[in-house]
Parts: C-alpha cells; structure tokens; sequence
C-alpha cells in the first residue's frame, strides 16, 4: 500500500499539476474536502494554499498516514480525518472546494463519477468548486505482442488445455498498460468529454471512427484521457504526450486479431455503466465487415450462486456467515469489552465455526470491521 501512494507523490508531473490547480482554485478561508485522500497529499496542498479547513475522507490505515502527516506539518488545527467511504459519512459543515483524484486508466473507470456526484449534492455548498472539472476520453487501435500476449495468456504454450477456456474471461477484461506512441496503428480520436461539475446519467456510449496509420495487426483498443484539474491546467496519460503523469492507459483486448492496412477505417464503440464498473467495447472493421464485442461483464468469474443472488425477486435468507456476524454483533450492548465479547460467543456459541481458533479470528475480524 505504502509503495502504492509512494508513486503517487513521487510522480512529479501529477504533483506539479494539482498544486498548480489548487493554486488557481482554492482561495484562503475556503473549507475543502478531499475525497479517498490516501496519504493526504491533496489536502495538504489546499492547507498550504490558505484552507481554512480540510476534512480528509478515506478508510483503512492509509488514513493514519494522512493523519500524521498533516499533524507533522502544523496543521492538526485545521484538519479532520474522518473513516468511511465518501458516499457513507456526513461532514459538519458544507465545503468550497472538493478534490480527488480518482481518475482512471480511461478516465471514468475508478468510480470518479458516481464518487463526486455524491459528493457534490452533499458536501458541497451553493457556489463551490471541484477538482478536477472535466475528463476528455481518447481511444486508438492498438498493436502490441505485449498486450496480445497477455490477453491470450490462457492459451499460450505450457498451459494445460483445461484452463484453455479461461482465455474467454481474459479477453473481456480491461488491462493497465504502458503503451508507447509505437503501439499505436491508428491515428488517435478524440472519444468524448465527462463534466464532473454536472450529473451523469447512469450508461454513457461514445463512437469514433479510427483511421489506420499503417500496415499491420490490430490486437485491441486502448483509452487514455486528458483531465482539466482547472482552468488551464490538466493532467493526462496519454502515450503521445510530451510530459504524462505516470499513469497506465487502458487496454481493451481484441477477441480476434485482424489484419489491416495504411488507409483503412473501423468504428469503435465505448459503452459504459458508470456505477457499476461495467465496461463495453465493439468494433468494426469497413474493409473486411469484420467485428467485435467485448464487455467487463462478460469478463467476470460469476458462479451460479452470484447469478442467483442478484435476482432481484429473491427471498434472501441470511447464510452461516451471516447469522454469524449477527450474533457477534448481538454481544455490542456498549457495556462488554471486546475480550468479554469474544469469550462469550466462545461460551455460548462453541460450533459457530469448526474451530474455537477461526471463531475467535471471525469475533476479532467483525468487531474490527463493524464497530467503533
């Protein structure tokens, strides 16, 4: 996890970017909040920027990292740090400025859209700003033995034939990637643009018609954006960018390679379903009539049980885990210390699971998740 935020704040051009935007954007006195902080980076800015306040929103231990960053820098009086998805806390008081970046490989694909749309209605008040302001979404064919080669990985040499079919599963799913300008066949296209100072409907479609810069293979698509974080200032991903943060762009495979030429044209379609991460890619290809059509969904491991239970007619009934959990949490009276919890349901419950070890682990991992 640590190496993970280390990228982050170790990306120069990202880091150069947001304090740049929050510059342009945060006045003194502003209050902000900083949704999915992380290690508070963020945040931090808009306090040396003159934030009256900062509510830091994020769950995990990574939170305790923002929390002694932001003290160790002075500003423990100007700060809060609040556990819990965005879209599950409250904040006191109404902010002036919200900034994230949950931007993904293709822009919209780690939940920004659903996250701010939250965020706005609730937190922000008549008037505010948000950062960033708007994603622009770029799409281009793709030739790589690379991606290819990861796509077909269930297929290739060595693997026993009965995995063979996990090659279907691998080839609806949408992969990072460092792709160069040299990976690129086609000329890119400009795809569509994403405002998130307004709402968005839940399913959006984008078509371009992509023109083929050269001889050779197209093995899938891939999708990078660039990102107004204010006016004038942005940030993108971008294989063909002189100066890109160190982000991956989004590949999205090809079930079948097809061959083409310098000159010729295929129309490709991105759908997506904004809050439920569910991707879509089709293409077609004007020379050959050759086509085609990929989702996420398809790309999922979903067994009949999960099929079953987002029927939305079912009659739940709670599973052993479930009447498990609730039990544990029945011991919650306000009154018994955690130790007194776990030897009671010890005592009172013996076969909740195999072992009294696993019951003591699932007591211990209950209490840490649903409880304060």
């Amino acid at each position: 996890m640590l190496d993970e935020h280390l990228g982050y704040i170790a990306d120069r051009v990202r880091l150069d970017r947001f304090r740049a935007a929050v510059s342009a954007v945060v006045k003194p006195g502003d209050r902000v909040a900083d949704l999915g902080c992380g290690s508070g980076l963020l945040g931090l800015l808009c306090l040396h920027a003159g934030a009256s306040h900062v509510d830091f929103i994020d769950q995990g231990a990574i939170l305790d990292v923002a929390r002694q960053t932001v003290t160790g820098a002075g500003f423990a009086d100007r700060a809060s740090f609040i556990s819990g998805r965005s879209q599950h806390v409250e904040l006191s008081d109404r902010v002036d400025v919200l900034v994230c970046d949950h931007v993904g490989y293709l822009g919209f694909d780690y939940s920004i859209v659903p996250l701010l749309q939250d965020a706005r209605r609730r937190f922000l008040a008549p008037g505010g700003r948000v950062i960033p302001s708007r994603i622009t979404l770029h799409l281009a064919a793709v030739e790589s033995d690379t991606c290819h080669a990861r796509a077909e990985g269930w297929t290739a040499e060595g693997i026993p034939t009965a995995f063979h079919w996990l090659r279907d599963r691998a080839v609806n799913t949408e992969q990072a990637v460092q792709l160069t300008a040299g990976d690129l066949i086609s000329d890119p296209a400009h795809l569509g643009i994403i405002d998130l100072s307004d709402d968005q409907p839940p399913f959006l479609s984008w078509t371009a018609e992509l023109r083929m810069a050269r001889d050779g293979v197209v093995h899938g698509l891939s999708g990078w954006f660039d990102c107004e974080l204010a006016p004038g200032v942005g940030m993108t991903n971008s294989p063909v960018a002189d100066r890109s943060i160190d982000r991956p762009q989004a590949f999205l495979p090809a079930g079948e390679a097809v061959r083409v030429k310098a000159g010729d044209h295929m129309k490709a379609t991105i759908m997506a379903r904004l809050f439920d991460h569910i991707i879509a890619w089709t293409a077609e290809f004007e020379a050959t009539g050759q086509r085609w059509t990929h989702s996420t969904l398809q790309g999922m491991l979903l067994s009949p049980e999960d099929l079953a239970a987002a029927n939305p007619s079912r009659v739940p009934q709670l599973s052993r885990e479930g009447r498990a959990r609730t039990t544990v949490l029945g011991y919650c009276d306000g009154r018994r210390s955690v130790s007194e919890i776990e030897q009671a349901v010890l005592r009172e419950h013996p076969g909740l699971f195999p072992s009294t070890g696993e019951v003591s682990r699932f007591v211990a991992r209950v209490l840490g998740l649903d409880t304060i």
